[in-house]
């Protein structure tokens, strides 16, 4: 009997997508996570264990299963173990359509992810890790998921399963983000190696290094779609650190 399932969350239909959200929000075992991601995957119809194994069956054929057998292909799912590489998401959640999978220009619409809305959207996702508060990832899945108008919703509460897979959507953002910008996502070293600013401070500073501390230019600033004030912000931080190595002493 030939049995496979999805190698990378790529591979993953938006059906089998939700279904590992759901499994997620519901088991804290990573294995168990993963045996029924393989049963259901790899389209298994469990009957029975019993001394010969776990009887299955499949497309009408009955066979057996031993336990060393579901750990080998078990392996196939160490993706799932990793939400930081989730390079898939939910397209769609409650009606509304997803943007850009990393928030770059929306090649069908043209619509972009403004500056302002992704220190928004750091800001909800900071404070649900630092305060377990479920309303934050609704209030982040707001910005992601928008009305045909691109507006977002007024208020909208996720299921268990939704909130799992917008906070693996929004931390994958951030792990690609950290390689295209990697001066700018970086912890402090030396005396400061403690924890980074607060949300708060980071993102004033984050303004006024945009603004040359200009107040008057804020709003124009916050409108920029993300990536090319990011990439501006990035060089900005470049720039400070050849300074540093250039006069240690300043």
């Amino acid at each position: 009997m030939e049995l496979s399932c999805p190698t990378s969350w790529r591979e993953l239909t938006q059906e089998q997508l939700r279904y590992v959200f759901f499994l997620l929000a519901t088991f804290a075992d990573p294995v168990v996570v993963k045996t029924y991601c393989f049963i259901r995957f790899a389209g298994i119809y469990l009957i029975e264990k019993n001394r010969w194994g776990w009887k299955c069956s499949k497309d009408g054929r009955v066979f057996y299963l031993q336990p060393w057998q579901i750990h080998s292909f078990l392996g196939q799912l160490e993706f799932v173990d990793s939400l930081e590489t989730m390079d898939n998401r939910l397209e769609v959640v409650q009606g509304l359509k997803a943007v850009n999978a990393l928030l770059q220009e929306d090649a069908e619409t043209g619509r972009i992810v403004s500056f302002h809305e992704y220190l928004c959207m750091e800001q909800r996702y900071q404070r649900y890790l630092t305060s377990r508060d479920e309303d934050q990832i609704d209030i982040l899945a707001s910005f992601l998921y928008r009305r045909p108008d691109g507006s977002r919703p007024a208020e909208w509460t996720l299921t268990a399963a939704e909130r799992v897979g917008v906070l693996a959507w929004f931390g994958h953002v951030k792990y690609v983000m950290s390689y295209a910008f990697p001066h700018l996502f970086r912890k402090s070293k030396g005396d400061d190696d403690t924890s980074d600013l607060s949300v708060i401070e980071s993102i004033n500073v984050q303004l006024r290094a945009l603004t040359d501390g200009d107040v008057t230019k804020e709003a124009a600033v916050k409108a920029v779609d993300c990536w090319r004030a990011l990439t501006e912000l990035d060089a900005k931080a470049k720039q400070a650190e050849e300074f540093r190595r250039k006069y240690p002493n300043t």
